[in-house]
């Protein structure tokens, strides 16, 4: 049984280098790059689907994550992103194999910064880092002290130039798009923290995040 599932973590792992070598020759031989976006489709939370529910759009992926690609202390490339219980480092295989199409492939794609923020990179990455060990915030009310995933790429961009955003703040929305009542999943959420629904205060999500002008798509690991 032991052999069995290594074994398939193995296959998993060449069936990625085989497919992204693939998708490589015909992204003009893509290489992931420190300050590429990885937008995520997660599958398995609650949480994850009610963000999508009440952000999504109609496309084929619905993204609920997202995280920066870095190098990490080993100067290895790696995710920085906000997750779980804190901001962090992720190994790219550990964040590709964390949520897979029916094909077994990662629901995820990247976005690279259009070339005039190329510039901002480094004092973005740089702030990051210092965010590392930071709290991550069930609330997704914009803070100093705690990160969701999408506020963390925000705040990373913000304090890495002369002060403009590269994303935009948006009132959220907690509401079901077709009742127009709010999602059961976040009336409990909000209810075990014990604050109210923060109904149409600023904040960001990676679906809104993805539609940024001000960066393209350049790889999509999900085909």
């Amino acid at each position: 049984m032991k052999f069995n599932k290594i074994s398939h973590l193995l296959l998993l792992f060449v069936s990625i280098i085989f497919f992204a070598c693939g998708n490589q020759n015909s992204h003009k031989n893509f290489k992931l790059q420190p300050g590429d976006l990885l937008f995520q489709d997660l599958d398995g939370s609650s949480l994850s689907d009610a963000i999508e529910d009440v952000t999504a759009e109609e496309k084929p992926l619905s993204f609920s994550h997202v995280g920066i690609a870095v190098l990490d202390d080993n100067n290895d490339l790696s995710v920085l992103e906000a997750i779980e219980d804190s901001v962090q480092y992720t190994s790219l295989y550990g964040f590709l194999t964390r949520s897979l199409n029916t094909d077994r492939m990662p629901k995820v794609r990247v976005a690279r910064l259009n070339k005039k923020h190329q510039t901002r990179i480094v004092k973005a990455i740089s702030y990051g880092r210092q965010l590392i060990g930071y709290p991550y915030d069930p609330t997704y009310l914009m803070s100093d002290s705690s990160y969701y995933c999408s506020e963390l790429i925000y705040e990373m961009f913000k304090h890495s130039g002369d002060g403009s955003d590269i994303f935009k703040l948006n009132p959220m929305t907690f509401k079901d798009a077709n009742t127009g009542e709010f999602n059961p999943i976040w009336v409990k959420h909000y209810k075990d923290i014990g604050i109210e629904i923060p109904e149409g205060k600023l904040g960001c999500n990676p679906n809104g995040m993805s539609e940024s002008k001000e960066i393209h798509w350049v790889f999509d690991y999900s085909k």
